[in-house]
């Protein structure tokens, strides 16, 4: 997977096939290989503070799997680690429809945008 990418898309079969991809791609890539392997495994949103900036630009994904007697790992796919402090949760769940950091409905025109701002920072 090449890195770099931004939105939400391509889904993780776009990914597989076009050999790049999202970190909400490949949170869902891995979370496929693991409930193939019988291992419990979840979706995580939320923000990853950079080292080289205080405002952040985009969201972040992630997955957690359960490994016995350890309890819920997480895996940043997209980085190559495993979550540490620099991480910020917003949700968990099945997938990226679940844990959404933001969901809801519009009403009104379609050509309206929101704006997010966000500063991560110790």
């Amino acid at each position: 997977m090449r890195h770099g990418e931004t939105g939400v898309g391509p889904g993780a079969d776009a990914a597989i096939a076009g050999g790049a991809g999202v970190c909400q791609a490949h949170a869902h890539i891995f979370i496929a290989a693991c409930r193939g392997l019988q291992i419990p495994a979840r979706y995580v949103s939320g923000y990853l503070m950079m080292n080289d900036r205080v405002e952040q630009s985009a969201s972040h994904a992630w997955a957690e799997a359960h490994i016995d007697h350890i309890g819920w790992v997480g895996f940043d796919i997209s980085n190559g680690i495993s979550p540490d402090g620099r991480y910020v949760r917003v949700a968990t769940g099945f997938d990226y429809r679940d844990a959404a950091p933001v969901s809801g409905m519009s009403f009104g025109a379609r050509d309206k945008n929101m704006i997010v701002s966000l500063r991560v920072e110790q």
